[in-house]
């Protein structure tokens, strides 16, 4: 039985072999496909095989792995985060009620004044409950230091997709005007992480109501130029859409539309108040959608129609937003939260399943961010992220007992283990690539 320490240095120069063996395994494959009694084998930073453990030994490199038994337990991929504000981890609990604009202007005295620092401090706080919550992955929005949550998550191992949310004095006054410094800032962070695997970055907007239309059309032509994915907050509330309605006299969606935004490179948060036309525009255009059912709920915002968003194929993925509006960083939350509305409110207890849940929050989350063909699943050759959960079933597993549990039963208190390229970042509560702590045992 090998020990964590084995495990947490850089990848050598010669190919360097990880067997994580006597698991069960949900590799979240297009096909749900569960090894009860599994065995998967990482080279460097990337899944090259799993399956039976009985089959082990019969895999190239397998022999001359570092093997890791992990009694038992369960191991699923790294959950990834679509949508998070992560420089606002100071603030929880600032604003518990209101709706949407209400809630805005309560919190903005205590986030418009957020100093450099004070954003670095929130985004510690936070990127430390992601990962040992299981999220390996995350899409982090700010307005000023486009840079921070990036470095914060590398520190600890953490991928990053982030940037900066543009937003027009004239229709957001609070704070400082923050475009094109977003754009510099974005541009200097690219240039001096070039060689940092774990980070991408975006050029965004924030909204439809606090950008001009000038100002959403120049950010997404820079990020076009740059070759980088646009982000924007759309139709995430009814206030939100009457506002565009009477100014521009159409929804949020059709609104970015006719705005020519719209396109595989836009990620949109929210999308709450869409109607089938809505749903028709962005599923023709291949933009991506993240869906944050626990902040929807929290600010009375609404549910949105994730059943017939997925139905026309449009990328959906799951998000937390902030632990302002959302109190918690916790993805099992919003796997459970995400199925339990839409049956509640549908009247329909097969409109959405646990599949679904695990899917949206894995390899579906990865491609609404552009990162699919690498994160999302435990396939071969996809990158080693993934997550170990003390969890048994009384019963034993199935597979179907073993997506139950992790969508409805499991939560934040059963990660045991976070990996991120084959490197194992968090283990038994602590944070080796932080604190250079050894675990008090084996992984």
């Amino acid at each position: 039985m090998s020990d964590l320490r084995d495990i947490t240095a850089p990848p050598a120069l010669e190919p360097r072999y990880t067997l994580l063996r006597n698991a069960a395994i949900y590799t979240g494959d297009a096909a749900h496909t569960c090894h009860l009694r599994g065995a998967m084998l990482i080279r460097n930073d990337r899944v090259t095989w799993c399956g039976p453990e009985a089959d082990a030994a019969s895999i190239p490199g397998a022999l001359e792995a570092c093997a890791i038994d992990l009694g038992g337990r369960v191991v699923m991929p790294g959950l990834i985060n679509t949508h998070a504000h992560g420089g606002m981890g100071l603030h929880r609990g600032c604003c518990d009620d209101g709706g949407l604009f209400a809630w805005a202007r309560t919190i903005a005295p205590h986030t418009s004044a957020l100093t450099l620092e004070q954003a670095r401090q929130g985004c510690e706080l936070a990127v430390r409950e992601m990962v040992r919550n299981g999220i390996t992955t995350a899409c982090d929005c700010t307005r000023y230091g486009a840079g921070i949550f990036s470095s914060v998550a590398t520190d600890m191992g953490m991928r990053s997709l982030s940037g900066a949310l543009a937003n027009s004095p004239s229709l957001r006054p609070n704070g400082r005007p923050n475009w094109p410094l977003a754009l510099q800032e974005t541009l200097e962070t690219i240039g001096q992480r070039r060689d940092d695997g774990l980070s991408r970055f975006y050029l965004g907007a924030h909204s439809p109501y606090s950008c001009t239309p000038e100002l959403i059309v120049e950010v997404k032509q820079a990020a076009r130029e740059h070759g980088l994915p646009f982000v924007i907050h759309a139709a995430e509330c009814r206030d939100e859409v009457d506002w565009v309605q009477t100014r521009y006299g159409c929804s949020p969606i059709e609104w970015l539309h006719r705005l020519g935004v719209l396109d595989p490179q836009t990620l949109l948060a929210h999308c709450v108040c869409v109607d089938a036309d809505d749903i028709e525009r962005i599923a023709a255009s291949g933009a991506a959608v993240s869906h944050n059912p626990v902040s929807n709920a929290k600010l009375a915002s609404g549910i949105a129609p994730v059943p017939q968003m997925r139905a026309r194929g449009i990328p959906v993925g799951l998000g937390t937003d902030s632990t302002l509006s959302n109190n918690a960083l916790n993805l099992f939350q919003e796997m459970k939260f995400a199925v339990l509305l839409q049956r509640a409110h549908r009247l329909d207890a097969t409109i959405l399943t646990a599949r679904d849940a695990l899917r949206m929050a894995t390899s579906e989350g990865g491609h609404a961010l552009g990162w699919g063909a690498d994160i999302g699943s435990l396939a071969p050759g996809r990158l080693a992220d993934l997550v170990v959960l003390d969890l048994q079933h009384p019963l034993g597993w199935t597979s179907e007992r073993l997506l139950s549990d992790i969508v409805y039963a499991a939560g934040p208190q059963h990660v045991h283990a976070v990996m991120v390229g084959g490197q194992t970042i968090f283990e038994g509560g602590r944070f080796p690539r932080l604190d250079g702590s050894r675990a008090p045992r084996p992984f």
